[in-house]
């Protein structure tokens, strides 16, 4: 009975441990540079017909929320939003969520509708 309690020390010891390193690492995580935001919504604005607007919202580089024309049939921009990918990492940029949003449902109400994303993390090359 006793080393079965002692074996739980030693697990619970352990997950503390992991804890406390991935805690420490999302603190200390050094969001994206200005520079490559910069340069990925330069690469962005090369395409005004599919990227009508500048991108809406970083969040430290985890998510860019693109906004844009919504399709006639309402079908999802997960292609453009994937097509956004390349880009990201020509600038290596490679731990990237990309949202694609309504830019006239934005304009006109406020209302961030989703309509479309593509999971662009990688690691580092």
């Amino acid at each position: 009975m006793a080393s079965t309690f002692v074996m739980n020390k030693k697990t619970i010891l352990l997950v503390l441990v992991a804890l406390t390193a991935a805690v420490t690492w999302y603190l200390y995580k050094e969001p994206l540079s200005i520079e490559k935001r910069a340069a990925v919504e330069a690469e962005l604005a090369k395409f005004p017909e599919k990227f009508p607007a500048t991108p809406v919202w970083w969040s430290d580089g985890d998510v860019l929320a693109v906004g844009v024309l919504p399709r006639e049939n309402g079908e999802k921009h997960n292609d453009t939003a994937k097509s956004v990918c390349p880009m990201l990492w020509k600038h290596d940029v490679n731990g990237t969520v990309v949202e694609m949003y309504d830019i006239l449902l934005i304009q006109k109400s406020d209302d961030w509708e989703l309509i479309g994303a593509a999971d662009c993390r990688r690691q580092a090359e």
